[in-house]
């Protein structure tokens, strides 16, 4: 792995929308348009590049903020398709004319959805079942002239599943037994029945995997490894019967590194991985193959909520989306190329304030210490527990928490620990 800073690549950032708070991306790029569907708290959203500047549309208001991402391709005519959440799963679909949405099955699922059009352009769809609070069961359905046909396929897995279909037609998944580290599987549909292949067992901390197919078939899997002190990027690939993975980016506690994954293939074969560095709060992109990987840092941001997703139009730049949890989950994009006719945003702050520890007796000292400033907080693991728009109180225990704050000077994060 070589870490290469942005000498290898001019990216060009842009402001996409900051009207709402948003998460959960998937970009996409038709005749060199880019195309992101995301989750924000004013529903699924569409922003589409035209030549005067960005154009957001709110597609279905009753969704919100979710922990995966929507699924965004477009048909042979250029219409986009969205798989998307919404306490069940859903289907909405760009006509020429109007939008069309389909709920694809009855059933609480589908936090974790990814789309496919077959050769015929029906769409088939992988998504996830929610099994306890952490572990996941995978789902997978497929449309045709009567209606969507779901079915359970696996009790164990669906977490950050994604569907793909190979040379012969087959539908493969890659996926993880939950969100935050376990086993990682690859499953494909064979004439008779479902086939799981584990690529990393139960006791193995593996999570938010994507998967690519490449011009044979062959599965190529993304994974974020966190495990005996190393949290790394990792990548997977399958040569005849035998499974390798390789580090692409080697992090460790203090810089965990391949979290919001998303990976796309170009004709040359090379891998594009986008991903987030926690710790550091960097959105990063890897290039390369097996054994030869070169890493660019390509912006600051937040510590959660980052959701990455990366395409690359037909000239292979690579196009990345992401939010910054700093700037109240803003959506950006940034580009290998200049997009001609966007302005691009001048006043990026690209710098985050990171203090590393403050101590604080209680949660209402932790207020206090806050005033006016706008803030999230977080625990751990990351969920939010607290807010500028949901004050914390004295209920917020003794613990360890993780600040993000917006003020007059700029960002900062620090580490907020509560002793009593």
């Amino acid at each position: 792995m070589v870490l290469s800073g942005l000498a290898q690549a001019e990216w060009h950032r842009y402001l996409v929308d900051n009207t709402t708070e948003n998460t959960g991306t998937c970009v996409q790029v038709l005749d060199r348009a880019p195309y992101i569907a995301y989750y924000s708290n004013a529903g699924l959203k569409l922003a589409c590049w035209a030549a005067s500047g960005w154009e957001a549309e709110t597609l279905d208001t009753r969704t919100s903020i979710h922990n995966g991402n929507p699924s965004l391709v477009f048909d042979s005519q250029g219409n986009p398709h969205i798989a998307y959440f919404c306490g069940t799963p859903w289907y909405t679909y760009w006509t020429g004319t109007n939008w069309e949405k389909e709920q694809i099955d009855t059933d609480t699922a589908g936090d974790f959805i990814s789309l496919c059009l077959d050769s015929d352009e029906r769409p088939h769809v992988a998504y996830n079942k929610w099994r306890g609070l952490i572990r996941s069961m995978l789902k997978y359905a497929y449309q045709d002239s009567t209606g969507w046909h779901p079915e359970l396929i696996d009790s164990l897995g669906g977490a950050d599943c994604v569907l793909r279909f190979d040379t012969s037609g087959r539908p493969c998944i890659g996926h993880c037994a939950s969100y935050i580290g376990h086993a990682l599987y690859y499953s494909y549909r064979t004439a008779d029945s479902w086939v799981k292949d584990t690529i990393l067992r139960e006791r193995d901390d593996a999570s938010q995997c994507y998967l690519a197919l490449d011009d044979n078939g062959n599965p190529h899997i993304s994974y974020y490894w966190a495990f005996a002190g190393d949290y790394d990027l990792r990548y997977v690939d399958r040569d005849a019967d035998t499974w390798r993975i390789d580090v692409v980016d080697h992090g460790t506690q203090t810089s965990r590194r391949g979290t919001d994954n998303c990976m796309v293939q170009d004709e040359q074969g090379t891998y594009h991985i986008s991903y987030h560095a926690h710790n550091e709060c960097q959105v990063r992109y890897a290039h390369g193959s097996f054994g030869n990987w070169q890493v660019e840092i390509v912006d600051t941001v937040g510590m959660y909520d980052c959701r990455t997703s990366i395409a690359l139009d037909r000239d292979g730049y690579a196009y990345i989306a992401y939010c910054d949890e700093v700037e109240d989950g803003a959506l950006y994009l940034s580009v290998q190329q200049d997009l001609t006719g966007v302005r691009e945003e001048q006043t990026r702050v690209v710098t985050t304030i990171y203090v590393r520890c403050r101590f604080f007796r209680s949660g209402p000292e932790l207020l206090r210490f806050l005033g006016d400033a706008r803030y999230r907080v977080r625990d751990p693991i990351g969920r939010l527990v607290a807010s500028s728009e949901n004050p914390i109180s004295a209920v917020l225990g003794t613990g360890v928490y993780f600040v993000a704050t917006q003020t007059e000077t700029g960002p900062a994060l620090f580490k907020a620990v509560l002793t009593h």
